[in-house]
């Protein structure tokens, strides 16, 4: 579907001659103008893989004046390793991201940005992977792009980079993803069926492997034994508010992301007002991820029934209510320590390990007359150990609605809050039933989270 080709400025010449060529090569008697001629003439997109910063510009003016002179219907793709990745076998030095990201913005607005990060010759090793880090830092740069996006993915880092290539693609429904590889490597094309298996979209995935390897990966994919493994899940969409130079909280359709100075997120709408015989439940994943900064002491805020949005805003985590409406607040650390607590009432504390940063909270609310409330909070570690803690509050205060609010302050790492679900459930009414039974009546509240305003 594509013709792709790496494009050098002839013998490193600042103000040399662009021409198709692969380092260590620095000539070639293919000029990137004799490529367009014959390319742009084609039924396939055009793939341009730019190895240093200076050959960008001129380049991209050349494109702007061919396709601006006549119809061409070609995809065009711009590629460039512009961040530094699993390189640790030989020096990698980035295409400069500002430069490469302001001349396609300029001279190719429309161009689809095929960026990347610097990988090694030998990616065997057990640190090579797409880290956090790394990630994170790319999540902040395309959250500020119009342009299309497409992230290339080495094969042979698949498996490693599992949760960090699904944070990727939750971010936008837009972004897609280009699984390439190279001929010396060893890929699992297993990793690789199971990965396409855990997208809904197929068409958010592109492939750039050698013969060898798309041949062996088509094959898998037509074994009766291949088994698929769903990453969706039952959540809701996000749709954000933000200051153009809010960084630091990255929202996706089904994750919050929150890394250096913190912020955070707030329901839109307001949560269900719960009646008698009635359950509210709020779920989801906190995870404290490892990033190249030490690990300190980390912690995420999440309130239930916020009531008055604005004052939090200005106030995190110290939001008033009026009258005699009271909201529930979950303080969770890294470490696995947690407070729970009414506002203005009663705290109880609880601890869970993990092996892996990871927990799953679950909170609930229910009354038994509609007057009275009843707050109940599971904290399970997300690791083979499985570890619990529970912990309950009571108020006399009236059930009230309010919004859902998750916030971070300052953090020496980052924080993932995925996979929030908002959920209403009746009580069985007779036979003197002691719990919620999803079985009588279920409502899932995708809206509950599903428009969210950012406010920093």
């Amino acid at each position: 579907m594509m013709l792709e080709a790496d494009v050098l400025m002839r013998n490193n010449q600042v103000n040399g001659t662009p021409v198709m060529a692969h380092p260590p090569a620095v000539d070639s008697n293919l000029t990137l103008a004799d490529f367009l001629k014959q390319t742009t003439t084609s039924s396939k997109g055009i793939k341009l893989d730019f190895k240093t910063i200076v050959v960008v510009e001129p380049s991209l003016k050349m494109i702007e004046n061919m396709t601006s002179s006549r119809d061409v219907k070609n995809p065009i793709w711009l590629n460039a390793d512009i961040l530094p990745g699993p390189c640790y076998d030989k020096i990698c030095v980035p295409v400069d991201h500002f430069r490469f990201l302001s001349f396609c913005k300029k001279y190719f607005p429309k161009a689809t940005l095929s960026i990347s990060w610097t990988t090694g010759y030998n990616m065997t090793t057990a640190e090579n992977y797409y880290n956090w880090s790394q990630v994170i830092s790319m999540g902040k740069l395309v959250s500020q792009i119009s342009q299309p996006i497409t992230l290339p993915i080495r094969a042979v880092l698949v498996k490693r980079s599992w949760e960090q290539i699904h944070w990727l693609l939750d971010l936008s429904e837009t972004f897609t993803i280009t699984i390439w590889s190279s001929v010396s490597d060893k890929v699992d094309v297993q990793d690789l069926v199971r990965l396409r298996g855990s997208v809904l979209d197929k068409r958010r995935v592109f492939y750039d492997l050698p013969p060898s390897q798309e041949k062996a990966f088509k094959a898998a994919l037509k074994s009766p034994g291949t088994k698929y493994i769903s990453n969706s899940v039952n959540s809701f969409g996000w749709r954000v508010i933000a200051r153009k130079q809010c960084e630091d909280v990255l929202v996706g359709r089904n994750s919050v992301m929150f890394s250096g100075k913190g912020g955070l997120v707030i329901s839109d709408k307001i949560l269900y007002k719960i009646t008698a015989y009635y359950y509210l439940f709020v779920n989801g994943i906190c995870s404290f991820v490892k990033t190249d900064a030490p690990n300190h002491k980390r912690s995420v805020i999440i309130q239930v029934h916020v009531e008055n949005a604005k004052s939090t805003v200005t106030n995190i985590g110290k939001a008033s209510s009026s009258g005699d409406g009271k909201f529930v607040t979950l303080v969770l650390h890294n470490n696995g320590d947690f407070q729970f607590s009414i506002n203005g009432g009663d705290t109880k504390l609880g601890s869970v390990k993990s092996d892996t940063n990871m927990f799953k909270f679950l909170i609930t609310e229910g009354s038994p007359d509609g007057k009275r409330r009843t707050f109940k909070c599971w904290i399970t570690a997300q690791d083979s150990k499985k570890e619990e803690a529970f912990v309950s509050l009571e108020t006399e205060s009236e059930p009230m609605a309010g919004h859902l609010l998750i916030s971070t302050g300052v953090q020496s790492g980052a924080v993932l809050v995925q996979k929030v679900e908002i959920r209403l459930a009746a009580s069985e009414t007779s036979g003197g039933g002691k719990g919620p039974h999803y079985f009588h009546k279920f409502l899932s509240v995708l809206w509950a989270v599903a428009a969210t305003t950012l406010y920093l």
